[in-house]
């Protein structure tokens, strides 16, 4: 029976891609490819492009493991990139240190793990407009994508876990204004979080009206970055990090998503419902201490907040990520069944 056990999770994932491939007019693209060695530490990754309505459809990652396919009820996360980023985000590939990989960490762990490119960057699509990819626009089209998961992937529920403007949208996701059943999303994790303001550093470099200008006045309402643009948010990750960042990030972006951070709260923290982590760094260039604790004082929900020692804006690629996992796992686990070891070391 563990035999049978083991080949039907090692086939599991490519029957996700034969399926989606064959069966799902939402699906275009789909192609997967395998990392690891040992069947343990084995992680396949899929690729989609996800119709979410309106002619949008979202350049979407998939991991999933073996032990993805053992948890049960399924256990699936979305994982929501900020502002000037995609989701290579959270699969970045440092020097082969796959601990800085958020999503193969999550999959290993025994989750579905899901990562969007938003509407207007990457391989998503591209409207004529990109001031017109508005916060609101991305909350509905991230709810499509959360009941696409539901439906295709089997979990009742699906929880999030966001960086900057993912933090703000998985916070609308699961509260009063979603466009979708609140209760379809479990737990939210924020990371990145800014809620009603700044650091007067930040402001003054990134938040000033000449910046607010430059965006606006963007042609067609888009902008390229450069490298120097992510120095700021990236000043405590090691230099392999930086190297990978300064190939990886830059690119050309709608300008509305960060926009969206000139107006803040970009949602109302009072909405919210779903339990929620909160984690900040105490060495955050971006966000002061008091714009966390405002945020906790006003969530409408369960709520924590986790201060990290020495953290700064970017904590899933920072030398704190392992302590940033160890919070996150055990807050997404709490009151949830565990997943079965398989014969695999814990």
């Amino acid at each position: 029976m563990r035999t049978v056990a083991i080949t039907l999770a090692a086939l599991w994932p490519c029957l996700l891609v034969a399926c989606a491939a064959e069966t799902d007019d939402s699906v275009e693209g789909s192609r997967a490819e395998l990392h690891g060695g040992d069947w343990c530490d084995r992680v396949f990754e899929l690729e989609h492009q996800i119709d979410v309505g309106e002619g949008v459809r979202l350049h979407v990652a998939e991991k999933v493991s073996v032990r993805s396919f053992a948890a049960w009820p399924r256990r699936a996360i979305v994982l929501l990139p900020p502002t000037l980023a995609t989701n290579d985000i959270y699969r970045a590939d440092v020097a082969g240190d796959r601990s800085y990989d958020a999503m193969e960490r999550l999959a290993l762990a025994g989750y579905i793990v899901l990562a969007p490119t938003y509407e207007g960057y990457g391989e998503s699509s591209q409207p004529e407009d990109g001031s017109t990819v508005t916060a609101e626009r991305l909350l509905w089209q991230i709810g499509e994508l959360v009941e696409w998961i539901r439906v295709h992937r089997g979990a009742p529920q699906v929880d999030l876990m966001g960086m900057s403007i993912g933090s703000s949208l998985a916070v609308a996701l699961g509260g009063e204004l979603s466009p979708i059943d609140p209760d379809h999303v479990g737990r939210i994790v924020l990371t990145s979080h800014v809620y009603e303001s700044v650091t007067p550093f930040f402001e003054a470099v990134f938040f000033s009206p000449e910046i607010r200008a430059l965006l606006e006045s963007a042609p067609d309402g888009y902008i390229l970055t450069e490298p120097f643009n992510y120095f700021a948010l990236l000043d405590h990750v090691e230099p392999e990090v930086l190297d990978w960042a300064s190939l990886a990030l830059p690119g050309r972006y709608a300008t509305g998503p960060t926009l969206e951070g000139f107006d803040l709260p970009v949602f109302e923290a009072s909405y919210g419902r779903a339990p929620a982590l909160q984690v900040w760094g105490d060495e955050d260039p971006v966000t002061p201490l008091s714009d966390a604790e405002q945020f906790q004082a006003e969530y409408g929900g369960p709520s924590e907040l986790h201060v990290v020692a020495g953290g700064g804006h970017s904590l899933v690629l920072e030398p704190v990520r392992d302590e940033l996992w160890s919070e996150v796992l055990a807050f997404l686990d709490e009151g949830r069944h565990p997943v079965p070891t398989l014969g695999c070391p814990e």
